[in-house]
């Protein structure tokens, strides 16, 4: 425990979730520091082996700051006791191609995704993993749109490919006819290897998607949680290391500039894709537990 620490308030449990081999503690320590300093209470750090757990654990209100993605948040969203979203990290409006999702394919008879929904029944579609935003939200409500609500259904079969890295290799080694991903894993490895572009097609890239939320426990003073909001907006000024460890943790968040004051109905624009409504709450609760 840090000096001028609270002793008899219990500590403040500050956590997230694992992404492939990071548990991102080492990413949010300097963040824990500088709120152990203002808030002078012991901060605990945890994550979470995936976003569903993490969820539940804050369900079971064990967590007073949450850093989550977006999926998480709209699922956590339909039935959120406990939290409250209070910022998340702002990407400048000239930043290309920050945190988007690519539909890919290595199956020559498919030139359009105009294409897919009368080939479906014969194609291998291939996700990231069921917590992931770009790798299984995004790509779900895009089917949605055309008219593919059921992608188990309609598809010869979904795959699940683990990560980002393993879902465009298994794509390149034929393990799926179809992929969805993060675009910055696919512009990563075609700058890396330019080969890659003969050897899957671009099908279609989604609009910016919106960063996942800071959430703040209800049951934290008023005081508090202006305060934590407070140490998260100038973070990039007043603890660079704090908040450039914090981007480095997330593969979406390389771009952004600063936190950003937010509140649920920062994510409205976001439960709309190719202008698909209605398809989102039910999406969402194929992802519940």
């Amino acid at each position: 425990m840090f000096w001028g620490c609270t002793p008899d308030k219990k500590p403040i449990k500050l956590a997230t979730y694992t992404y492939a081999t990071n548990n991102r503690i080492a990413n949010m320590k300097l963040l824990a520091q500088t709120l152990e300093k203002r808030l002078k209470r012991s901060v605990e750090t945890k994550s979470y082996p995936d976003v569903e757990s993490f969820i539940g654990g804050i369900k079971s209100n064990e967590v007073d700051i949450a850093l989550i993605n977006t999926l998480g948040y709209l699922i956590l969203a339909a039935d959120n006791q406990h939290m409250l979203p209070t910022a998340n990290l702002h990407v400048n409006k000239d930043a290309v191609d920050n945190y988007k999702t690519v539909f890919l394919t290595n199956n020559d008879s498919i030139r359009e995704y105009s294409a897919i929904p009368s080939k479906a029944g014969k194609l291998t579609m291939m996700f990231v993993k069921t917590g992931s935003t770009s790798g299984n939200l995004i790509p779900r409500l895009f089917l949605s749109a055309i008219n593919i609500a059921s992608p188990e259904s309609q598809f010869k079969e979904v795959k699940y490919g683990g990560n980002h890295t393993s879902t465009l290799e298994k794509l390149i080694n034929g393990e799926a006819d179809l992929c969805a991903l993060g675009s910055n894993e696919y512009y990563k490895q075609i700058q890396a290897d330019s080969t890659l572009k003969k050897k899957v097609k671009l099908l279609w890239v989604s609009d910016e998607i919106p960063l996942g939320p800071v959430l703040v426990n209800k049951r934290m003073t008023l005081e508090d949680r202006k305060l934590i909001t407070d140490i998260l907006l100038n973070l990039h000024k007043e603890n660079t290391p704090a908040f450039e460890a914090i981007k480095s943790g997330w593969s979406e968040a390389k771009q952004a500039d600063k936190f950003q004051v937010i509140s649920d109905k920062y994510y409205d624009s976001f439960r709309e894709v190719n202008g698909n409504k209605t398809r989102l709450n039910d999406i969402l609760k194929m992802f519940e537990k």
